[in-house]
């Protein structure tokens, strides 16, 4: 539900850098400028939530007797069919202070005995919500909210008084407190819920880069035991050719390298390792964000085909080396 017309016209007067350009300026009020955004979101949050509450510029006299424009809000909450009227002031330091609400009774009805969040006297309003206000955390729109809530379990209002119900008052009382006491844990709860699933994602994320980090590993290791094999496989091929180049007095040693091929080996068994580094590099970077993902597709089936050919003519060359060998 949209704002309504004189909280949004409060606002714009409020959060204005020049408060002459409008035709009714505010009354000079006291809230610095870097804390009107927040004032003038948490009202229209208000607004919405509650199209009942009214605000606008009102005197407030500290008890100290200074006087003071502030914001005042009014508004009414249906609790068990009781209409509760509140006033809500906005003092200087709000919204790094919790506001100052007051608690009026409906008529014929007088405030339940020791009832311990509104002051009898005055009926000013000390719900946990206002004793634990937090800048990043709290708002009207949840403190009139909580109101709600509280006030719905635990009425602060009773007919006129009768001393025989202090036992029902009592059992009442205790179970009210249960009720909202077991509410504020299932917050509780539900906020420790949400920090961990964040938690949580933050761990797959990292799981999945151990997995790709793992699969890199693997394939490298299958390289290195190609190499082994294909090493192996050249020193079972020319023991004996190395047993009689030594046992023969005019033999040459040159005689067991046949330059071109193995280097044709080796160039291959090179250039499919620098792949596998690149991808892993590539892999990297676009983890961190530091290569578009269409790029690094682009580069991933360009390397890949390229270690394909270099793979394959590994295969190929151990293969004629397999057949040649006696």
């Amino acid at each position: 539900m949209a704002p309504s017309q004189e909280i949004t016209a409060l606002v714009n007067q409020l959060m204005a850098s020049v408060p002459f350009m409008y035709s009714n300026p505010l009354p000079a009020l006291p809230y610095p400028y870097p804390n009107r955004h927040i004032i003038g979101n948490h009202l229209l949050s208000l607004s919405n939530s509650f199209p009942s509450f009214h605000a606008f510029p009102y005197p407030f006299v500290h008890n100290d007797g200074r006087s003071v424009t502030l914001i005042r809000i009014e508004g009414s909450i249906l609790i068990n069919n009781c209409t509760l009227a509140l006033s809500i002031w906005l003092l200087e330091t709000y919204p790094y202070a919790a506001p100052v609400v007051y608690l009026s009774p409906p008529k014929d009805m007088v405030l339940v005995p020791e009832y311990e969040y509104v002051n009898s006297s005055t009926g000013m309003v000390s719900i946990p919500y206002l004793t634990n206000w937090g800048t990043s955390a709290s708002s009207l729109a949840d403190l009139v909210k909580e109101m709600e809530m509280l006030f719905s379990v635990y009425h602060p209002f009773c007919s006129e008084y009768d001393p025989r119900d202090d036992l029902i008052l009592e059992i009442a009382k205790a179970i009210s407190k249960d009720i909202y006491g077991n509410e504020m844990e299932l917050k509780r709860l539900m906020q420790v819920q949400s920090v961990l699933e964040e938690k949580n994602n933050v761990l797959m994320l990292h799981l999945g880069e151990l997995e790709m980090e793992r699969d890199t590993l693997e394939e490298q290791s299958e390289m290195e035991m190609m190499n082994i094999n294909l090493m192996t496989s050249w020193l079972c091929e020319n023991e004996r050719r190395l047993k009689a180049v030594w046992t023969k007095d005019d033999g040459e040693i040159e005689e067991l390298f046949q330059i071109s091929d193995e280097k044709g080996v080796f160039d291959n068994v090179i250039a499919d390792r620098a792949i596998d580094d690149t991808i892993y590099a590539l892999d990297k970077a676009v983890q961190e964000g530091c290569v578009p993902f269409d790029a690094y597709l682009k580069s991933i089936r360009s390397l890949s085909r390229e270690q394909f050919f270099h793979r394959a003519m590994q295969r190929k060359q151990s293969r004629g080396r397999a057949r040649r060998s006696p």
